[in-house]
C-alpha cells in the first residue's frame, strides 16, 4: 500500500484508478495468504492426523472463516491507509461499505474454495492462486464496479447491485466450498 501511495503522491486519483490501485494490493493479500490455510496440514504432514480426528465440513469451516476474518482485516486496514495517505474521498459510503463487505466475502469464498481444491497437491499454493483466477475474474469486475461507485464514479444503481453482487457471489461460493473440500479431502 505504500509504494501505491508513494505513486499516486499529490495527484487527485479519480475513482476508477483509486478502486483499481486498492484492488491490486487487496487482490496480492489475499491470493498470497488465504489459499495456504487450506495447504499447511499437507505441507506440515499432520493433515492424516486432523482427517482422523475432524469431519471435512467442519474443517472447511474453520478455515474458511478463519480466510474470511483474516480477509476483513486486511480490507480494513487497507481501506483505511488507502484513504488516508491517497486522499481520496469517499463519495457513497453505503456502497464503499456494501462492496468492502461484499468483496471480503467473495474473495473467502473464491480463495478457500481454490485452496481446498488444491489441498492435497504437490505444488499447492500455486496450483490454488492459478484454479482461483477464473472464480476472481468476476469478483474483480464486480468489485471495481462497487467501489468505484463508492468512491464517486460510475452510476450509484450499478454499484448496488454490483456489491449485492459480490454478497451473493461470496455466499454462494462459500455454501459450495464445504462438498468440494470433502471430496478432495478424504482422497
Amino acid at each position: 500500500m505504500m509504494a501505491i501511495s508513494l505513486a499516486a503522491f499529490s495527484t487527485k486519483l479519480s475513482g476508477t484508478l483509486g478502486a483499481g490501485l486498492y484492488w491490486v494490493a487487496l487482490l496480492f493479500a489475499s491470493l498470497l495468504t488465504a489459499p495456504r490455510r487450506f495447504t499447511n496440514e499437507e505441507e506440515q504432514r499432520t493433515g492424516d492426523l486432523l482427517r482422523l480426528v475432524a469431519r471435512p465440513h467442519s474443517v472447511f469451516w474453520g478455515k474458511a472463516l478463519w480466510v474470511l476474518a483474516e480477509l476483513a482485516a486486511n480490507a480494513i486496514v487497507l481501506a483505511g491507509t488507502f484513504l488516508l495517505f491517497t486522499g481520496q474521498n469517499v463519495a457513497q459510503p453505503g456502497i464503499f461499505a456494501l462492496g468492502l463487505f461484499g468483496t471480503v466475502l467473495a474473495l473467502a469464498g473464491a480463495t478457500s474454495v481454490s485452496g481446498a481444491m488444491a489441498s492435497r497437491a504437490r505444488q499447492s499454493t500455486g496450483l490454488a492462486a492459478t484454479l482461483a483466477l477464473p472464480l476472481l475474474l468476476p469478483i474483480i469486475f464486480l468489485g471495481m464496479a462497487a467501489l468505484r461507485t463508492g468512491l464517486g464514479d460510475g452510476v450509484v444503481e450499478n454499484g448496488w447491485r454490483s456489491a449485492v453482487g459480490l454478497v451473493g457471489y461470496g455466499i454462494a461460493s462459500l455454501a459450495v466450498g464445504p462438498y468440494l473440500f470433502a471430496a478432495v479431502w478424504k482422497r
